[in-house]
């Protein structure tokens, strides 16, 4: 079967792109998407494959993915700087997880639970005060970026700046910018790293508790280059600001749309958990990630040429009904076997936070008598991207 090259960039199907992604495994789950060595892997258990060998797939990125001018994905050689955490294969990504874990320990989750509750009261009751707001804009964005900001420890930074910065760094990775919109982009992410790096100046590496002066600590110690520092502060503001947004976002549009799952979550409150889950399988927050290819493999019976890109299409391989019965289908008893998270060795170190916000987030909406709807007279859209499944736009009201 012929698949359409650009079926992949093409909007409709990034608003819905699960009829793609069901004939993509059924004809090609590894897909060469069109003349660019860019191949697509779809099947959950050949993703959960390629994951494994990481000396076949490398997480360091060697290019960047755009939108050429016949409307197919293209790629051209990058320099994202020094490999660090997410783009970093072993020994230096164990280094940097070793480094960065700790700030994501029971104690300090503790303690910023009990800020996020509160902070998270606030927004509701200001959402519920508008009758019609959008989820994005009032909670989706706002909450997500005071949890990183907090545990990264910025000192007096905007919160709407991190928020652009953390929105804009998962554009540069997107995949569906056309040269000239990612050219700009670069630009604006280079002066948020000149930023970074007049914070990272001012620390002296001696507060325990902040990720920047962990990672100050570490550049002292000569555990990180300055190059490594400013490419794990980019990652976790665009982890943590982005993903997490679109894990609450996804949720509560599923909820929104389903009143008797609200009913029954209400009655079973012990059940939020797995929802959760659920929910970010259905829509998972992450799209795709990148792996490089450093040398020739073959991967499903499909011969992968040295120098290629891989894209691990999380949100296709977690509705493989080859591994998930019913995947369309919200079932809370289901086993918690999703690729949500990544897998193997780059699952998100920060995957705690995320499941917290998100039981702290709806938990408090699902307190309320009422849950809000879909507004009728705007309709949800998704961000046009290739790796976040993230709500541009979520307007409700909340009656």
């Amino acid at each position: 079967m012929n698949i359409d090259p650009k079926l992949i960039l093409d909007r409709d199907v990034i608003q819905n792109p699960y009829p793609f992604y069901n004939a993509l495994r059924q004809h090609a789950p590894v897909w060469r998407a069109g003349h660019a060595p860019v191949y697509v892997v779809t099947g959950y258990e050949i993703l959960c494959e390629a994951t494994r060998r990481i000396e076949d797939f490398s997480s360091e990125l060697k290019v960047s993915l755009y939108k050429n001018k016949d409307g197919l994905l293209d790629a051209m050689p990058a320099n994202f700087g020094s490999p660090a955490l997410a783009i970093a294969d072993p020994p230096t990504h164990t280094l940097h997880k070793q480094i960065m874990f700790p700030r994501f320990v029971a104690k300090k989750m503790e303690l910023l639970e009990e800020e996020l509750s509160d902070f998270t009261a606030a927004k509701l009751q200001e959402a519920r005060a508008k009758g019609k707001f959008d989820f994005m804009e009032e909670i989706g964005g706002p909450i997500p970026i005071r949890a990183i900001n907090r545990l990264i420890g910025f000192r007096n930074a905007d919160e709407k700046v991190l928020l652009k910065t953390a929105l804009e760094s998962s554009e540069v990775t997107g995949g569906a910018m056309t040269l000239e919109e990612l050219g700009a982009l670069k630009v604006r992410v280079g002066e948020i790293n000149a930023w970074l790096d007049e914070t990272l100046e001012e620390r002296d590496g001696t507060n325990k508790e902040d990720v920047l002066d962990a990672v100050k600590a570490a550049m002292l110690a000569g555990q990180f280059s300055k190059g490594e520092a400013l490419i794990t502060m980019i990652t976790l503001l665009s982890a943590g600001g982005e993903s997490t947004g679109a894990l609450l976002g996804n949720a509560v549009r599923i909820l929104a749309e389903q009143p008797s799952l609200v009913a029954h979550l209400k009655a079973n409150m012990e059940l939020l958990p797995p929802f959760i889950e659920e929910a970010a399988r259905l829509e998972s927050p992450f799209r795709s990630h990148l792996r490089s290819v450093p040398r020739e493999t073959e991967l499903a019976g499909v011969k992968i040429p040295a120098d290629a890109t891989l894209m691990l299409m999380w949100g296709a391989a977690n509705r493989d009904p080859q591994k998930f019965d019913e995947p369309e289908r919200i079932k809370l008893d289901r086993p918690r076997e999703h690729v949500v998270f990544g897998r193997g060795i780059h699952q998100c170190v920060g995957n705690a936070l995320a499941r917290m916000e998100a039981r702290i987030v709806l938990s408090a909406m699902l307190a309320y008598e009422t849950f809000p709807s879909i507004a009728e007279d705007a309709s949800p859209e998704w961000e046009y991207n290739l790796q976040v499944r993230r709500h541009r736009s979520l307007p409700l009201n909340w009656g």
